[in-house]
């Protein structure tokens, strides 16, 4: 069977002919809402003249041209092109297109307008796609009329690359400067500080006392918090001048070196230049310490001091199983809840409040016995609270009758200072180092001068060598020796001072006399507490029974 192939049947197309809205002549004709864009990247006084000048240019630029409307001028001053995030007349302009308030925006050059290739080729896109162009005055390019995208491309990566090289040349800049120990202050950020005459930081005495407030309310023992709370009580201003503290400032201050008149340079670093995301420079680059560079507010004893407290009150254990780590929570409201502790298990006594037909009492729990019950700790007593009290008091009392302790702990020091286990003083480590290395220059001299296959001298060369390295390390231990005996007797400096204005007989429980004296207190058993002080005398007191536990 033969099937016959027929011709298929033509199409049926119409063309409809293009009607479009507005030839580019006509766009040209148009009479347009222009609104310039200006920028300066510092707010340097020729910068911001340069600033004055664009805005003086595109106004009479635009009103000297009939078909031109001025919409608005949009200006960012002292702000940096690679990032639009904190141009905020920028992103006000962009928003003010999309809304069809704008058919033109006029800005000097490309790196003006942005210096971010990507962010740039975006915003351009984002305003095409609206119908609004974006004259380039210095490259004469409109980006409605571009056949693509290459040439403003190109421009885009210049200008990048400029900022990306003048990032660099600041950056060195500035590491140059932290090497030659060149410090920037923030005085009006920086309590305790002003701007001097000669342009220098100087104490300012309203705000170094409270600085010192600060300091010394936190070795009484008070906690950051309760500093706060206090500060605001008071209706102390912080040094921007609010009347709110957070807990963040006060903690910053206490490790602020700058207070002993230091300071560290490089803490933290941009990691990227469009970003601008400022990272903790934890030794990803090097940092500089400046001594002794403006005024000391603190001594550097107390810095040392609190620093020694913020380690110890941060390495606290947990206070609780439920806790998610096992760093503890300083309590500086009941001193008792860091000092008192099992004399079974070595966990920490726990304050709890009992209430039995109505009536409160306070006692004093071990934490592992209350959570665990006798698996863990099957012995731990249960303590009234003024029980513990009477008894501190007691043994307080006890100390400050043992004068001869005092001449003891007087005689420790003079021996430590006197360095009596020391076989050869700190100086004369340092003249025999100097000795050595006035003798090794010389057998360096010899060996030049004898020639490179000169090998007389190196047996003592390297004799010389040995020697100094064990002078040198010799050295190092005396050095650290001295600093330990240093604060050592200014440990028992402090607590000498502290008996004498504790002397007398002690009728009440205080804190502060407490903190400062007492180290911890062990719970023997029932009748009994360990209670060592800071000068490691240790008293066995018994204790007397208010009531009935």
């Amino acid at each position: 069977m033969n099937i016959q192939k027929t011709a298929p049947t033509p199409k049926l197309v119409t063309m409809i002919p293009a009607d479009p809205q507005m030839t580019e002549r006509d766009l040209r004709k148009k009479h347009l809402r222009v609104a310039p864009y200006c920028r300066v990247s510092t707010d340097k006084e020729e910068q911001l003249s340069s600033y004055e000048a664009q805005i003086e240019y595109y106004t009479e630029k635009i009103d000297a041209n009939p078909d031109w409307t001025m919409v608005r001028l949009y200006a960012d001053e002292g702000i940096t092109g690679t990032s639009a995030k904190k141009r905020k007349d920028f992103l006000q302009m962009i928003r003010d297109c999309e809304r069809g308030k704008i058919d033109l925006v006029i800005t000097k050059s490309v790196s003006r307008f942005c210096r971010n290739t990507l962010d740039g080729l975006n915003y351009v896109r984002r305003l095409k796609r609206h119908g609004v162009g974006v004259y380039f005055e210095k490259e004469n390019v409109n980006t409605l009329f571009m056949d693509n995208e290459m040439i403003l491309t190109f421009m885009m990566s210049q200008a990048q690359a400029e900022s990306e090289s003048l990032s660099g040349n600041v950056r060195w800049g500035h590491r140059k400067n932290f090497k030659d120990g060149k410090v920037y202050y923030h005085c009006k950020t920086f309590l305790g500080y002003r701007w001097g005459a000669d342009g220098q930081p100087e104490i300012d005495p309203e705000q170094a006392a409270i600085v010192r407030r600060i300091f010394s309310r936190f070795l009484l023992g008070h906690s950051v918090r309760q500093i706060t709370t206090d500060l605001m009580a008071d209706g102390i201003k912080t040094a921007t001048g609010k009347t709110v503290w957070h807990d963040s400032v006060v903690q910053k201050m206490l490790c602020n070196e700058k207070y002993i008149g230091d300071a560290i340079l490089q803490k933290t670093y941009i990691a990227d230049l469009f970003t601008r995301e400022k990272r903790v420079n934890n030794g990803e680059l090097p940092k500089y310490y400046v001594h002794d560079c403006h005024p000391a507010i603190i001594d550097r004893e107390t810095f040392q001091k609190v620093q020694e407290e913020l380690a110890r009150r941060s390495s606290l254990k947990k206070t609780s199983s439920k806790a998610k780590t096992q760093l503890g929570k300083y309590c500086g409201k009941y001193v008792l809840s860091e000092l008192l502790v099992c004399g079974e298990c070595g966990s920490p006594y726990r304050r709890v409040i009992w209430t039995q037909k109505g009536v409160k009492r306070v006692v004093w729990r071990c934490q592992n016995r209350l959570e665990h019950g006798r698996k863990i700790c099957k012995q731990s007593p249960t303590l009234d609270e003024g029980d513990i009290h009477d008894a501190v008091i007691s043994a307080m009392n006890e100390l400050f009758r043992m004068q001869a302790a005092k001449d003891a702990v007087k005689a420790g020091i003079a021996a430590v200072l006197a360095g009596e286990e020391q076989t050869m003083s700190l100086p004369a480590v340092e003249l025999q180092i100097r000795n050595l290395q006035e003798r090794q220059l010389e057998l360096f001299q010899l060996i030049v001068s004898a020639g490179a296959d000169c090998t007389d001298y190196d047996e003592e060369l390297q004799q010389v060598n040995i020697a100094k390295t064990r002078l040198m390390a010799q050295k190092a231990e005396l050095e650290k020796e001295q600093r330990g005996a240093a604060a050592f007797e200014s440990r028992l400096a402090e607590l000498d001072m502290a008996l004498e204005q504790a002397s007398g007989t002690l009728t009440d429980f205080d804190e502060l006399t407490v903190r400062q004296l007492v180290s911890n207190i062990k719970v023997l058993d029932k009748d009994s507490l360990l209670i060592c002080f800071k000068d490691g005398t240790e008293i066995t007191q018994a204790m007397q029974r208010r009531q009935a536990a």
